[in-house]
């Protein structure tokens, strides 16, 4: 089949305009991109001071800490033990009685290396749990109201599925929790 010329031409302008825009769309692209990532840049500016205020706040920690560790106040609140093995042992024995009177079992728990910190050892313990919800709120009550001071770096609460319904509707539980805690000990005792 052969086309008119008049058809011919047509549907070359046409192939030519689509061409065009193709190619314009394709230069264009980079300055969508150039956008988008300004975009990016200016809301990661608008985070900035208030990170940097964080960071501020950090370091007015960090100095209360010192002024604390040098009068000697905090040795109520830290972790017992001479050496880091012992202190890591006392607080798997707090976790574990704490878990074991609010109702849970500990499927696991893990001494993790210790961190030093100034005048201190930073331990930390991995700890897996089976708990209902209210003895998880009890133990994190515990954890961070009691003494010694041991803080929650990272916690992780999933459900158990269960093949049938509690008699109670509003029951959750029982919950698989995985919590990593920290307290610090005197690095005068660190081995």
């Amino acid at each position: 089949m052969t086309l008119s010329r008049s058809a011919s031409t047509y549907w070359a302008i046409v192939i030519l305009v689509a061409a065009l825009l193709m190619l314009a769309g394709i230069a264009a692209l980079p300055y969508f991109k150039i956008s988008e990532l300004d975009r990016e840049i200016a809301q990661m500016q608008a985070q900035l001071p208030e990170l940097r205020a964080k960071v501020a706040h950090e370091n007015d920690l960090k100095k209360e800490h010192m002024d604390l560790a040098s009068l000697g106040q905090e040795k109520s609140l830290l972790l017992e033990g001479d050496k880091t093995g012992v202190a890591g042992a006392n607080l798997q024995s707090l976790l574990n009685a704490m878990v074991t009177s609010n109702g849970g079992t500990a499927s696991s728990i893990q001494i993790l290396p210790p961190k030093d910190d100034g005048n201190l050892v930073q331990i930390s313990v991995s700890v897996s749990i089976n708990v209902g919800i209210d003895g998880l709120r009890d133990i994190i009550h515990n954890l961070e109201t009691g003494t010694p001071l041991i803080f929650i770096d990272d916690i992780t609460v999933k459900t158990i599925r269960q093949d049938f319904k509690p008699l109670d509707l509003h029951y959750i539980g029982p919950l698989d929790v995985t919590l990593q805690v920290s307290g610090f000990a005197s690095q005068a005792g660190a081995s």
